[in-house]
């Protein structure tokens, strides 16, 4: 599986202004959450914030909340990239 640090390391959006890549993306974005992937997504980082807080404590809310997220991201990236590709490249429909 492919890690997207970034907006321009996703092929669709590397050759394109920042402000075109963070139009596209967030059109796209927002439609993923009519998908079950994201909101799972969503739910496991929450679920690293609290298992962080019940062992670790503020350093562990920030450490495994941070990881939560990172996992998020990718996610959403992956419905992004399956489902709503073609907003990416600028094609409507």
């Amino acid at each position: 599986m492919k890690i997207y640090w970034t907006l321009k390391s996703i092929p669709e959006l590397a050759g394109l202004t920042l402000w075109e890549r963070g139009t596209r993306w967030r059109s796209a974005y927002k439609s993923a959450f009519r998908h079950w992937q994201t909101w799972a997504g969503l739910a496991i980082c929450g679920a690293f914030g609290y298992v962080g807080s019940y062992f670790f404590g503020i350093a562990g809310i920030v450490v495994l909340a941070g990881l939560g997220g990172f996992v998020y991201g990718q996610i959403v990236t992956h419905v992004v990239l399956k489902h709503y590709r073609h907003r990416l490249r600028g094609e409507t429909g």
